[in-house]
């Protein structure tokens, strides 16, 4: 912290009570700032919140959590995550009855808290850094989509900006307030996703790194070591197994797994979560799993957890990891000098910092209330309040070898490439920021600034989270945001420290800005010194009172006070001229004289004759920043534009690359329109209906009375007489001739179920595809004009692909719900 502010700090706690009484409380514009942000988080979280159906896996989550409110209990499973996120649901529906608003609000407010989350961090990267962190947060597409989304990502981030708040803020307050917030904010993480293990391992490594180089720096070369072993021992040694289209490993009579290249070197079998079908026996266990006792099971589990443990590949693992750390406790805790002092000892007298603070945990028993809250929330929510007794087991055993399984699988299939796309189309802001951003963390951390721990930190995690997301088999674009926060932390501290190197915060931002306004005894030199070695904020002058930046000031600067706001309406200009002239080049079509690259190339000859003026005027590092800064603000219109379409207007139409797979509107519309057909007939809101084994309809029909599931779509006879309408998968109904025939007489039309995005004509390097063809010939007038399509407005360059079902419905009920509107009321094939 600068020593101005210490000294400000230590005024203040210097004022005897009467005054801190007496004193009038007046908001600073820090603080409405923070209330503006925080009212516009609200909104735009709960706005609209139940209008788009339910996603696939929100309709599972929704009909779980509502299982575990009605008292039909929960087991874990982490095919589908972990128990926190059930809890909460059955909460929120217990408080607020369960529907499709309901079932969202758990995420909407944990977005809400992530967006305000970054004022934690105010004293560690800034005033201004934390404002524009949260800023961001506000109008992020990824943020804003996420966390209106029923799924786990949204909490696991705000427990990991938690945990990483403690990290930082315990370096330089070793109370333990930031200890038990880490711990439980860890733990919650835990419980919640799998995403846990990767956030661990990607902050374990520095902070590992730190506490050996202050304690015992030939650690590193062991640690090191370490993790080159164990990704050679997991990932490298062992064969591979073969496998199916679902990756279940085919095995001999004895049920060992048939291998289709033995591994290098000792040839080694494949490891069992090569299968799986394995991953998915051992993923959880019930107690009560084949009439057993819950003891029973436990052995039974255990034993086959046990057949990927007895692999030698893992127990040489266990022998290097178990070796290794005890050879680093003994070097560290045991082993004395010819001072007959230990190496511990050594680094608490010379008072290093990582030392010290791992120290602290022995005072007041820090470390067992901490493993204490930890465990608790570990059982509670593991075990569903101690009903699923096994969970202890499935909690981490069970979800590690599902997951580990889940990377040879590869859901989804997806491009190494695949973050670096949705990132380009989303949140460019980001990237510009990143570019900016690692080199001024690389500096900050060469010349030790104050902050340079905090920011190293963070371009760390930025680098290695977008580094390790990319190399994991599974890619989905709702993981995006785990990606998302740390290079919202790194651009906004760039951003800030761009204004503050350039010395523009106090002409950008008027009187009382966050306390930050230049004395009026200060030079633009000491200024910029000040804010260089700072965390970009500038305290007020000793004797109080402010004053607004006095001309001479702005004149040193070379910067009259209509300058930056002139250079801001030259670059607006420019860039609504190159929208213009794009749009007119492309609408004319290929034979206009005039294409689409030339209007872009005049665009931006525009703008580097625009920098290169202000440079000459200015001086290049102020024309820089000005530049990066108004740069920033057309990017962010752009980026507030991509928000508001993907939450609000198209977050239910797979046209959306962030949106993946999606329930189309007319599964909720249809389920609407039965129930008011029902409230018209006067019989409740519930009409009696069949349906098949897709997995919406469980969310959809939960609390149906007259609903009856067919377990395999499959009708054994016309519908009884009280039953209104039927809901089949177009596939089962043609995979079925049957259904048509018990049908006849209803009336029958066919819907867009799912749809999703397409992907192979978009990103995929397939050699035909929009991305493929940008790489190849960028220029090209049909790959300028699609590419301009689709981050405007949305238009992707082939149709989407789409799961069919149909609905059958009485005649009657036809006429009273519209269900002929937009389709043909004939029998539908495929």
């Amino acid at each position: 912290m600068p020593a101005v502010y210490r000294d400000r700090l230590q005024r203040e706690k210097m004022m005897s009570m009467s005054q801190a009484v007496h004193r009038r409380w007046v908001p600073t514009v820090e603080q409405l700032v923070y209330a503006g942000i925080a009212v516009l988080a609200i909104i735009s979280r709960l706005w609209a919140l139940g209008d788009r159906a339910l996603h696939h896996d929100e309709t599972l989550h929704a009909a779980y959590s509502w299982y575990l409110m009605s008292g039909r209990g929960y087991m874990h499973d982490p095919l589908l995550h972990g128990p926190l996120l059930y809890h909460l649901g059955a909460f929120f529906f217990f408080l607020f009855g369960d529907n499709d608003t309901t079932a969202r609000l758990s995420a909407a407010l944990f977005s809400i808290a992530l967006t305000l989350s970054p004022i934690l961090l105010r004293p560690v990267i800034g005033r201004t850094a934390a404002i524009l962190a949260s800023l961001y947060l506000l109008i992020s597409p990824v943020a804003l989509y996420v966390g209106r989304f029923f799924r786990h990502d949204i909490y696991s981030v705000l427990f990991e900006l938690l945990v990483f708040v403690a990290i930082v803020r315990s370096a330089a307050d070793p109370r333990p307030r930031w200890l038990y917030l880490g711990v439980t904010a860890l733990a919650l993480m835990l419980t919640n996703q799998e995403t846990t293990y990767l956030y661990i391992l990607i902050i374990a490594v520095p902070l590992v790194a730190i506490f050996c180089w202050q304690v015992y720096r030939p650690g590193l070369a062991l640690i090191a070591g370490l993790g080159v072993a164990l990704v050679l021992l997991i990932f490298v040694l062992p064969g591979t197994a073969v496998v199916d289209g679902a990756h279940h490993a085919r095995r001999d009579a004895n049920g060992a797994i048939i291998v289709e290249r033995p591994g290098p070197m000792f040839g080694w079998p494949p490891l069992e979560m090569e299968d799986n079908g394995y991953a998915l026996l051992v993923r959880n266990r019930s107690d009560t799993d084949g009439g057993r006792t819950v003891w029973e099971n436990a052995v039974r589990y255990l034993a086959d957890i046990g057949r990927f443990v007895w692999h030698p590949a893992v127990i040489g693992a266990l022998i290097v990891l178990t070796g290794v750390v005890s050879l680093l406790i003994w070097q560290i805790w045991f082993r004395r000098d010819a001072s007959g002092r230990t190496r511990w000892e050594q680094a608490l007298a010379r008072g290093e910092p990582a030392a010290l603070l791992a120290d602290s945990l022995r005072h007041h028993r820090r470390w067992q209330v901490a493993l204490a809250i930890a465990a608790t929330i570990y059982t509670l929510l593991f075990t569903a309040m101690f009903t699923n007794v096994l969970g202890l087991i499935s909690g981490v055993a069970g979800s590690l070898l599902y997951w580990l399984a889940q990377h040879n699988v590869q859901r989804g299939s997806q491009p190494a490439h695949y973050y670096a796309v949705i990132l380009a189309i989303y949140e460019p802001l980001l990237i510009v920021g990143a570019a900016v951003g690692l080199p001024l963390v690389i500096q900050a951390v060469r010349r030790r600034w104050p902050e340079a721990l905090t920011v190293g930190l963070i371009g760390w995690w930025s680098v290695a989270a977008f580094g390790i997301y990319t190399w994991a088999g599974e890619k989905m674009p709702w993981l995006t945001i785990h990606i998302t926060l740390p290079l919202t932390l790194l651009s906004a501290w760039a951003l800030a420290k761009v204004v503050a190197v350039a010395q523009l915060q106090t002409v950008l931002w008027q009187e009382r800005w966050m306390t930050q306004i230049l004395p009026t005894t200060a030079t633009p030199t000491a200024l910029a010194d000040n804010e260089v070695a700072g965390s970009g904020d500038v305290a007020s002058p000793p004797g109080g009172g402010w004053r607004w930046i006095e001309d001479w000031q702005l004149g040193a600067l070379g910067l009259p006070k209509g300058s930056v706001w002139s250079f801001g309406l030259l670059c607006g200009l420019i860039i609504g001229l190159g929208y213009l002239l794009l749009s007119i080049t492309i609408a004319a079509g290929p034979a206009s004289p005039i294409q689409p690259w030339m209007a872009l190339l005049f665009v931006v000859i525009l703008l580097t004759l625009l920098v290169v003026g202000s440079g000459l005027r200015w001086g290049w590092r102020i024309a820089a920043a000005i530049t990066a800064i108004w740069l920033a603000a057309f990017i962010g219109v752009y980026t507030v534009r991509g928000s508001v379409r993907l939450a609000y207007q198209t977050g239910d139409v797979a046209r959306e690359m962030m949106v993946y797979t999606q329930t189309s509107p007319d599964v909720m519309r249809v389920v609407r329109r039965l129930e008011e057909a029902a409230m018209r007939r006067g019989g409740g809101t519930r009409l009696p209906v069949l349906y098949d084994n897709e997995t919406v309809w469980r969310w959809y029909f939960r609390d149906w009375p007259g609903a009856v599931y067919l377990p395999d779509g499959r009708l054994n006879g016309p519908p009884s007489e009280d039953i209104q309408a039927v809901f089949l998968l177009q596939e089962n109904l043609d995979r079925y001739p049957e259904n048509r025939a018990y049908l006849e007489g209803f009336v029958i039309q066919r819907y867009p179920l799912r749809w999703w995005f397409p992907e192979d004509q978009v990103y995929r390097l397939n050699g035909g595809s929009l991305l493929d063809r940008l790489l190849q010939n960028p220029f090209a007038y049909d790959t300028m004009a699609q590419m301009w399509n689709y981050l405007m407005f949305r238009q992707p360059p082939a149709g989407l692909g789409s799961t069919d079902f149909i609905i059958a419905v009485r005649p009657e009920l036809a006429r009273q719900i519209g269900i002929g509107l937009g389709g043909s009321l004939r029998m539908s094939g495929p």
